[in-house]
């Protein structure tokens, strides 16, 4: 009997350390370059007056994705400079419109005097170049092609609207809408 539980008990604990293993691995999944990685989402209710997007509609809608900042010297000040970001975000507005924009950036900078940003008046994320690939039936264009980023870039584009800045932010406008953010600065 004490052989068979010795047996048990190292198989687990070798199993216990290949599980910590490989949660150590993904906690720095984004690599050791990024400084910044956010989360967001904006949703409507079907009865509500969505303000997200191009023009505002009434119906279920909205968006979520994430970004991870980095090649920066870690920095939060304004004029703060970055080598590299993924961003990814999804549209959603009812039946064959939902489309997907992936972002590889290669150059972005902290700015201030955003009107995208939430709360109104934080400094946040410009993409200053890369490229943005579309992709699902709603895309405005062409899909799975890699689409340089303008130079000067429209703000709609490239300013990101995610205020540089941690925390957690939620704004309520009215019922049925909600948009939230999270920013995480990584040490």
């Amino acid at each position: 009997m004490p052989r068979r539980l010795a047996r048990t008990l190292s198989v687990s604990l070798g199993l216990s350390l290949l599980f910590l293993v490989a949660a150590t691995s993904s906690a720095s999944a984004y690599g050791r370059a990024d400084q910044w990685q956010t989360a967001f989402s904006g949703t409507c209710s079907s009865q509500s007056a969505c303000p997200f997007g191009p023009a505002p509609s009434k119906g279920a809608s909205g968006f979520w994705g994430w970004c991870a900042f980095g090649g920066s010297d870690g920095s939060s000040a304004v004029g703060t400079t970055g080598t590299t970001a993924d961003c990814q975000i999804t549209t959603y507005s009812g039946p064959g419109t939902t489309f997907h924009i992936s972002y590889d950036v290669t150059n972005w900078v902290i700015q201030s005097g955003s009107p995208f940003v939430f709360p109104p008046g934080a400094p946040d994320f410009l993409v200053t170049s890369g490229t943005l690939t579309l992709s699902g039936p709603g895309a405005p264009g062409p899909t799975g092609i890699p689409i340089p980023i303008p130079s000067p870039c429209p703000g709609f584009i490239c300013d990101t609207g995610i205020p540089a800045v941690p925390g957690h932010f939620s704004f309520h406008p009215g019922p049925g809408v909600e948009l939230n953010i999270q920013v995480n600065k990584l040490p």
